[in-house]
């Protein structure tokens, strides 16, 4: 079976420059696929691979559109350029030939025993997304999410922050952001409030790491700068995808 959705359109969003950018607003668009595709013929078991990403299409300075696609399409797909249907056709041929390639092993291993009923570990799913997820001053932020399946217990997800200048497009990082001596206060800030980002005590409890450091992947929104720690990168499996967020009143003194 095969289920192609294509979507391109226009999402005005109100971000207004600060002090000395154009006052522009961004403008953004939409790419969206989802296929599904047989191991092989008479089989009904399948591999589902989907994207969904934003991009920017105007409304920053000279050609920071195109290097932000380009950034968000080599973070999403693998690939150079900034054409993000080609790289997303691309991305998903590619998943689509390492399903075949696996899922055909596993069927000639189990040759003879196999009734050609679905099994498990030959239902894969393959997904991206890429939104603008936050705006401050200078800085745009984008997420990048990833989910992926092969059989199992349970699929693996990611999330990936990136931070662009919104006049010149280009990648900045946390010596871009923070004073070069700002370590341990961050550190301290984001211990203390780890707990106040969970659920409940029992979550806190949980986690293998309480004194988080900074680990460069984090965002801006208007409430602060997020920091995203991944599965098992603090905490159990269960506890999924863990958002620490410092209030911009609090990181007086550590921003450059």
């Amino acid at each position: 079976m095969r289920n192609i959705t294509l979507r391109n359109g226009l999402c005005c969003l109100a971000i207004l420059a600060a002090a000395g950018c154009n006052d522009n607003v961004l403008k953004t668009g939409h790419f969206e696929m989802i296929e599904t595709q047989p191991l092989a013929e008479g089989r009904t078991d399948s591999v589902t691979v989907s994207a969904a990403i934003e991009f920017p299409e105007s409304g920053l300075r000279g050609d920071a559109c195109g290097r932000i696609t380009e950034s968000i399409v080599r973070m999403s797909f693998g690939v150079a350029g900034n054409n993000v249907g080609d790289a997303a056709r691309h991305w998903a041929d590619s998943c689509v030939a390492e399903y075949r390639e696996s899922g055909n092993e596993l069927l000639r291993y189990l040759e003879g025993n196999d009734d050609g009923e679905p099994c498990s570990a030959l239902s894969w799913e393959n997904s991206v997304s890429g939104h603008i997820a936050g705006v401050h001053g200078d800085i745009i932020s984008c997420i990048v999410s990833r989910y992926d399946y092969a059989g199992g217990a349970h699929g693996s997800t990611s999330e990936t922050g990136v931070n662009f200048d919104r006049n010149t497009g280009e990648v900045i990082g946390e010596d871009d952001v923070f004073t070069e001596d700002s370590g341990e206060e961050l550190r301290k800030l984001l211990s203390a409030h780890l707990q106040e980002s969970l659920p409940d005590n029992d979550a806190y409890n949980a986690l293998f790491i309480k004194d988080i450091e900074p680990n460069g992947n984090f965002i801006v929104t208007p409430a602060g700068v997020t920091y995203i720690y991944g599965q098992y990168e603090i905490g159990p499996y269960y506890l999924g995808i863990i958002k620490v967020t410092l209030p911009w009143e609090e990181l007086e003194g550590l921003l450059k």
